[in-house]
């Protein structure tokens, strides 16, 4: 791969789908629906995972140590996240039905802030007394990929060796389980959960270490665009049929990569900041706080407008103010440890 790319651009359109259906999934308002139909958010999701493979790989590769990587992994994943649940819980504080002292010491409370702090944000997604009147209560249901994105990153020092040294048989392995996984909780496991159970880590797995395979495989990377135009052939038979999941994984994950890498006009976006993290962990609570408010009732599009807006706005603001300070600060630290060693060598 070239020093040219994509990944922000095509990051930022990925964001920006999951955002636009969710504003119809959200508000279940019937006039702007047809965003759900048009985009689909599935494989946006699936993209930024395979997108992710691929990147977090390249970036353990260059990372100077164990330490070294997950610190960039927790630099570059909590400010972000960590604001966004306090912006959740003050939103909380201002609209709750509950009285403010009753809200701030509630079990519910309580037990949200720490469910969601340590990313297990399906036991407790909504806050006592907050929206209960939207459709959904949920503060913020995009969180759910981020303890799935973490697992993966812990997950990747154990594969990738594995992958230097058999890469298609490493990933063909991940990618029996992924599917075996995908097909339990969907087609025989009828139990509580299903559907949360099928979207978990597991299932995601492949898309992520394909991603992973393209990015530590010379030959294979070499080989993307014909990867993709077979895969995408094969998905488009298999497409409404129970078998289309078996071809997801490489058709998703190459036709994304592709455009990543493969497009040779670059659209450079540097100077407006990486925004895509920020869109995608902001967008949701802002779309409850409007639907709250009455906005998508009284002008859908004034709502999906707004919603655009703010999340843009926002997502901005945390990138300039707060992430990127962070990854800054890594980067300081990294080549302050690198100017010592070479000091005492």
């Amino acid at each position: 791969m070239g020093e040219k790319n994509n990944f922000d651009i095509i990051r930022l359109i990925l964001a920006s789908v999951v955002m636009l259906v969710h504003t119809a999934q959200v508000t279940r308002n019937d006039d702007i629906h047809f965003l759900s139909e048009l985009l689909n958010s599935d494989f946006a999701v699936k993209g930024f995972f395979a997108i992710s493979g691929f990147l977090i790989a390249k970036s353990y590769l260059r990372s100077s140590s164990l330490k070294s990587y997950f610190i960039k992994r927790a630099k570059r994943i909590l400010p972000g996240y960590i604001f966004v649940i306090i912006l959740c819980f003050i939103i909380g504080m201002c609209v709750t039905t509950l009285p403010l002292s009753e809200f701030i010491t509630s079990k519910d409370t309580i037990k949200y802030l720490i469910a969601n702090l340590t990313f297990l944000n399906f036991i407790q997604p909504s806050l006592p007394g907050v929206f209960t009147e939207n459709p959904i209560p949920a503060m913020d249901g995009s969180l759910w990929t981020i303890k799935a994105e973490i697992t993966l990153y812990i997950l990747l020092p154990f594969i990738l060796p594995l992958m230097h040294k058999k890469p298609l048989k490493t990933w063909f392995i991940i990618f029996l389980i992924s599917c075996c996984w995908h097909f339990y909780f969907t087609s025989i496991y009828d139990g509580a959960m299903a559907d949360t159970l099928a979207k978990q880590f597991v299932s995601l797995s492949s898309y992520f270490f394909f991603g992973s395979l393209l990015a530590t495989s010379e030959n294979i990377f070499h080989r993307l665009k014909e990867i993709t135009i077979f895969s995408l052939v094969i998905y488009l038979f298999a497409k409404n049929t129970i078998y289309s999941f078996l071809v997801e994984p490489v058709a998703f994950s190459s036709v994304v990569i592709v455009f990543c890498t493969g497009v040779y006009k670059e659209i450079n976006i540097n100077k407006i900041g990486d925004l895509s993290y920020g869109m995608y962990i902001y967008h949701f609570p802002i779309i409850q706080t409007l639907q709250y408010m009455g906005v998508y009732d009284e002008n859908p599009l004034a709502g999906v407008l707004a919603t655009i807006s703010l999340t843009l706005s926002i997502s901005y603001a945390s990138w300039h103010l707060l992430e990127n300070r962070f990854l800054k600060r890594t980067n300081y630290a990294t080549q302050r440890v690198n100017q010592s060693n070479t000091s005492i060598s």
